[in-house]
């Protein structure tokens, strides 16, 4: 694998033409009398307004690969996410394209023969990013496991960070994890609580520890309900953040 950096940069310019006038006034004399004092009429000066020009950065930011690894097909960055994040049983449907650099994979639990089975458990958001082309794992979506607070790309302090959002799992169980972009296996912080059950997504609110995690880390906040099956991801959304200085 090659080692790339993916930033875009956005920049926008604004301009302003400011134009002053005067109007020029003059008195004439009376004929056989001393002429008239003529007064000149000086043009108001106006001193045309500051324009301030803001120049915001926007930068794309995945939930998997790091920056510096490329994956030449969407299919490969999509299985290494599931791979990474879960145990064994996860697998995607067809690539579904949205545009000639984008699409998205449904993901499902899988039978003993590896074949998908049941409903969609999320659906992974892939792109063509960087010089290179390569393929990320934009975010994770599903309507019954969602992360509502902080905002997908929030900038936030080391620290206690909430995480709230909807959920189901099995008997209202659902987890709450976070961990940094490539490193799957080392969790920042993981807490288990209560949401929907069966059909029902209910909200939910937790409190991670995000203390470990270093100014600049991209770290994936990750909730999922439980289902008592290995094979099975159960429901699940992933969000990326950045922490901030």
């Amino acid at each position: 694998m090659f080692r790339t950096r993916v930033s875009t940069v956005l920049v926008m310019s604004a301009g302003l033409l400011f134009v002053a006038c005067g109007d020029d006034t003059t008195t004439s004399g009376t004929v056989g009398t001393q002429p008239a004092a003529t007064t000149a009429t000086t043009p108001a000066t106006t001193q045309a307004p500051v324009v301030t020009t803001t120049v915001p950065e926007v930068v794309e930011v995945a939930i998997w690969p790091t920056a510096d690894v490329v994956f030449t097909t969407p299919e490969q960055a999509a299985l290494d996410f599931l791979a990474a994040a879960f145990v064994p049983g996860p697998v995607i449907g067809p690539f579904a394209a949205g545009d000639a650099r984008s699409g998205e994979f449904e993901v499902f639990a899988s039978d003993e023969a590896g074949a998908p089975i049941g409903t969609p458990r999320a659906v992974l958001l892939v792109r063509q990013l960087g010089p290179d082309d390569g393929w990320f794992v934009l975010a994770a979506a599903s309507d019954f496991a969602t992360v509502t607070t902080p905002a997908s790309r929030a900038v936030v302090e080391p620290g206690a960070v909430t995480v709230e959002g909807v959920a189901r799992g099995f008997e209202a169980t659902i987890v709450v994890s976070a961990f940094v972009v490539g490193d799957a296996a080392t969790l920042l912080d993981n807490q288990v609580t209560m949401a929907g059950n069966f059909d029902q997504a209910l909200p939910y609110s937790v409190t991670l520890d995000l203390s470990a995690a270093s100014p600049g880390d991209v770290v994936v906040l990750l909730v999922r309900g439980g289902t008592g099956l290995e094979t099975d991801p159960g429901d699940f959304s992933a969000v990326p953040i950045v922490i901030g200085s």
